[in-house]
């Protein structure tokens, strides 16, 4: 659970001074930080009871101790006997186990025990002899030093009371930064085009192709040549095996056709010329 943070703008004889940022332990006791926090952005409206904002603006500082302490929040008779809580009357001690053992502690201002209503003060030193009759709430986180010791040391009468004013011009809560969502991982998306669309980018699809020029442009009659050149080149692949066939292992030579199923005569050792002239008649047509 985030801690609630207020804030206070104070100012001294009407120049502005700065801002106090207290943090309020509203953990430990959420009814009196809830108190605080609700007179600072005076949520709560006007009092049932005093007919008064519930709110601290423009409420004055009007105890200020050097070395103790500076104390405020009585919006309705501004000298330290009046103020109320957002309950309707003074609420009981919530808490009274806090040490005052440091500086720029938020604590709860009363008249004894139970009887809180809407004064604080602010711690300028360790208060040991306050332990166990007054709650601490809050501290200050920013502003102590420029701001809450300038307060301090503004004058004062022999009752405490500063000489000149000192009021609390603005306050409210802060709201805590959220931290910022890391960015998705883009996914990628579909694109669905209507049927219309489709059709329109299909006819601008083929208004845009380019016509084929005449050299590339074929025809039914280049398609009849390329079967009459393919049936020529069978035709030639044919007549050359029947060559290869028709050769003769023996001279090396073409026999026509009509002699390519006769069997040579086998050589009965006669010279070459007797051979070739055997040869010869052997081809004569009948």
């Amino acid at each position: 659970m985030a801690r609630s943070r207020v804030f206070m703008d104070f100012s001294v004889e009407n120049a502005p001074v700065g801002r106090v940022i207290f943090e309020l332990f509203s953990d430990v006791v959420p009814k009196t930080a809830e108190n605080f926090r609700a007179l600072c952005t005076g949520e709560k409206g006007l009092s049932p009871l005093s007919d008064r904002p519930l709110y601290y603006k423009n409420s004055i500082i009007h105890r200020s101790i050097a070395n103790f302490m500076i104390q405020g929040g009585d919006f309705t008779k501004r000298n330290g006997t009046g103020g109320e809580s957002i309950y309707g009357g003074p609420f009981a001690d919530e808490d009274l186990t806090h040490s005052l053992d440091a500086e720029g502690l938020l604590c709860m201002a009363n008249r004894g025990p139970n009887t809180n209503g809407s004064q604080f003060f602010v711690t300028l030193c360790p208060c040991p002899h306050l332990d166990g009759k007054h709650v601490v709430f809050g501290k200050v986180l920013r502003g102590f030093d420029d701001v809450v010791r300038k307060i301090a040391e503004v004058p004062v009468d022999e009752k405490d009371r500063p000489t000149v004013p000192v009021t609390i011009t603005n306050c409210g809560e802060l709201e805590l930064r959220k931290k910022s969502a890391p960015p998705r991982a883009s996914s990628p998306r579909l694109c669905v085009m209507p049927v219309s669309s489709l059709i329109h980018h299909s006819q601008q699809k083929k208004s845009l192709q380019i016509p084929a020029s005449p050299k590339t442009r074929r025809t039914a009659s280049d398609t009849s040549d390329d079967v009459g050149r393919a049936r020529l080149v069978m035709m030639l692949k044919t007549t050359a095996r029947d060559v290869k066939g028709s050769t003769s292992t023996s001279t090396g030579k073409i026999r026509p056709a009509h002699l390519r199923d006769q069997r040579l005569p086998k050589r009965k050792g006669k010279s070459p010329w007797e051979r070739g002239r055997r040869l010869r008649k052997n081809m004569t047509p009948d």
